[in-house]
């Protein structure tokens, strides 16, 4: 199956080597602004050193021999490479977070529909097989009450940020911030697991350029709660937790699943996970090109309903911090 990769930063990189070790697999081209940069891209893949090299999207929605595209592009372009390509009859995997915000993920799953093409988001997390064992092993902890993730990472950015420059990832015109690019793992998990909440409440710390660097989402269910805690200006452990009444699930590294155990309220352990593979985002591929096979329309595990459900979480928690993207102002004026 063609693939071609749009965008050329480290997640392409992760991407591009665990999709190689699929066979149906084929890097067919990726596409970067400059020739020089995706030359640069594919010296570091030796097997796809012969793979097309796009400066457009426009280029690629015209070349016919391309199946699926990889929209690894920056936030406030997933929208707009999504429409183009899915028009152009291509198949899309869309890095997350899917858009910048619900009216633009509207948009993407009406295009999908309408040219009758694979949309899907493209959070790893919910195709690992350990998040099949978390699944398994929620009876475990008898009834829920709650859920405690926690995704807090110290930006390589960030020194740059203090020293007064302004690396993209802490700038709204590319729709980023901490939640979007950190808090979106736990929150796409917990969102998997029990649905859509009842309520959203969050607060946060917002950097001079208009982008939260840390927060905090509160979401109320009916008879349980969770929390969201999230950071790109600190460091945290990272342990996230599901209680219940008859014990807990830690998970180490949520966006990974690293290491998945439950622990029961007399302290009696059970690892529950399984080894951790390296090539961790094979998973969300395999399962794409499967649906693509299978001429289905939306994935039945990252269905269009869940990406839904969790940017309508980002959206009403971005509105609570104050966190404006120029994206949403181009929607509000159309």
């Amino acid at each position: 199956m063609n693939f071609v990769i749009v965008g050329t930063n480290f997640i392409s990189d992760t991407l591009l080597k665990a999709a190689n070790t699929l066979i149906d697999f084929n890097l067919y081209g990726v596409c970067s602004r400059a020739t020089t940069s995706g030359e640069a891209f594919l010296a570091k893949h030796p097997k796809n050193t012969q793979a097309k090299i796009f400066t457009s999207i426009e280029q690629v929605c015209q070349d016919e021999h391309v199946d699926a595209v990889y929209i690894a592009a920056p936030n406030s372009l997933h929208q707009l490479y999504a429409v183009q390509c899915l028009a152009a009859g291509k198949h899309v995997l869309g890095e997350k977070p899917a858009a910048a915000n619900s009216a633009e993920l509207a948009t993407i799953i009406a295009t999908a529909k309408k040219h009758q093409r694979l949309y899907m988001e493209a959070m790893m997390t919910t195709h690992l097989p350990n998040f099949a064992l978390l699944q398994q092993a929620m009876l475990k902890i008898g009834t829920p009450r709650k859920f405690i993730g926690q995704y807090s990472q110290y930006s390589s950015r960030y020194d740059k940020y203090k020293n007064g420059e302004r690396p993209n990832t802490f700038l709204p015109q590319f729709a980023n911030g901490a939640l979007v690019d950190l808090g979106i793992y736990p929150l796409y998990l917990l969102i998997a697991l029990w649905g859509a909440p009842n309520s959203v409440h969050a607060s946060g710390v917002l950097l001079d350029t208009g982008v939260d660097g840390a927060g905090d989402v509160l979401l109320n269910y009916h008879d349980k709660q969770a929390v969201i805690s999230y950071s790109k200006i600190s460091q945290g452990d990272n342990i996230t937790e599901i209680q219940g009444e008859l014990g807990r699930i830690r998970i180490e590294a949520v966006s990974q699943l690293k290491k998945v155990e439950f622990i029961a309220n007399n302290g009696e352990r059970e690892l529950l996970s399984q080894p951790f593979d390296e090539h961790f985002m094979k998973h969300e591929v395999d399962h794409f090109m499967q649906m693509i096979t299978q001429k289905a329309l939306q994935s039945d595990i990252n269905t269009h309903q869940l990406s839904i459900d969790v940017m309508h979480v980002l959206d009403t928690a971005r509105a609570q911090l104050g966190v404006v993207y120029p994206n949403d102002k181009a929607f509000e004026t159309n």
